[in-house]
Formats: structure tokens, sequence, C-alpha cells
């Protein structure tokens, strides 16, 4: 059992993160992305603006951002070979994201010579690759502050995984869009979602 967002609660949020103030866009944005691709909390932390490929609306995913005791954040190669995987994203996201794009810019402007320039989506005020635990401290004072049930953000990767599998999408494909390694890493994870879609569909024969 897993702690998931039903679809009315996502578009609840969805409409919640409307009415943000400007300066939470970064986050609006890291969660909205997350519950429309399934990416990893990682794989988002290291998304670049070079990743996106704009008249052809798709988003490649080469990199993830970690953090270690010793090195602080650095950048790594995605968990797996299958994690290195390219994405279509709806017309409705990447007008959004032009929308992020144009007001990090503005922001940009106004920090001059404070700004590190590293083409990451999401960053500290300065430039630098946002910290792995912002988004959770964000989320849960957003959670707090609008009454919404608070679920983490790898909570977002099974919401995403329960929508593709609930609309009949196969585990090869899947597994595609998520990264895992083989068919059989999503099937047992998904094992409960595939029964009750395979359950629906004897009901429909």
């Amino acid at each position: 059992e897993r702690s998931v967002y039903t679809l009315e609660e996502a578009q609840i949020l969805l409409d919640l993160f409307e009415q943000e103030d400007e300066s939470n866009f970064k986050y609006v944005i890291l969660y909205t992305l997350a519950m429309y691709t399934g990416l990893r909390r990682g794989e988002l932390l290291g998304l670049e603006w070079k990743d996106f490929d704009w008249k052809n609306c798709i988003v490649t995913i080469s990199r993830t951002s970690m953090w270690s005791k010793g090195k602080g954040i650095y950048t790594d190669t995605p968990k797996t070979k299958t994690s290195m995987r390219t994405l279509k994203l709806p017309n409705e996201l990447l007008s959004l994201l032009q929308k992020y794009k144009a007001y990090q810019d503005d922001y940009k402007s106004t920090l001059g010579d404070s700004w590190i320039e590293n083409d990451r989506l999401f960053t500290q005020w300065n430039g630098k690759p946002m910290d792995m635990t912002a988004p959770y401290y964000f989320f849960q004072a957003f959670c707090k502050r609008t009454g919404m049930r608070f679920v983490n953000l790898h909570s977002f990767r099974h919401f995403n995984a329960s929508v593709l599998i609930s609309n009949g999408v196969d585990v090869k494909t899947v597994q595609s869009c998520l990264g895992h390694s083989t068919p059989t890493t999503t099937l047992s994870i998904y094992a409960h979602a595939f029964q009750t879609t395979q359950a629906m569909a004897m009901e429909a024969v």
C-alpha cells in the first residue's frame, strides 16, 4: 500500500498551484513535472534546459543530482542504463515550462554577477543546484498552509505509474517511462495496480 493522490486530489493540487505566489514558481514546476513524468527526485533536480526539445515536445533524462556528506551536491549518471530515456510532454506542460524559463531569465538578470550559471531548472537563490531537501520542506509547508494532504515526492512517481496502468498502458511501456531496469521490476512494484486493470478487462469481456 502506498500513499498516492487520487485523480481528484491531483486536480485540486494543480488548481492550488495556480494560486501560488510567483516566488514559489520553481517548486510548482518541479511537482507538476513529477506528476506528469514520474521522474525520480534526483532526475528532476538534475534537469537542465538543454534537455528539452521544444519543437518536438520531448525531454531527455541523462543525469541525476545527488548528495553525499563528503561531496555535497554533485551530478551523476541515472540509476540504470534504462533510466537514460526520452519522454514526450503534453503541450500544456511545455507552455508552463517556457513561462518558467522566462521567469528564471528575468530573475537572473536582477542578480547580475551574483548568479552562478549551470543551466539547471531548479536552483538555489544564486543559481547553484537546488538542495535535495528543499522540495520536501516547501511541500510540507504548502500542505499545512492549504490543507492539502501531504505525500512525499516519490509518491508523485507512484501516482504517474498508477495513472498509466489504469489507462491500460502495457507493462513494457510503463517500464520505459519510469526508467526501471526490467519489466519485472515494474510488475513487482505495481502488481496490485496491474491486477486491478486485468480484472476490469475481464469484466469488459
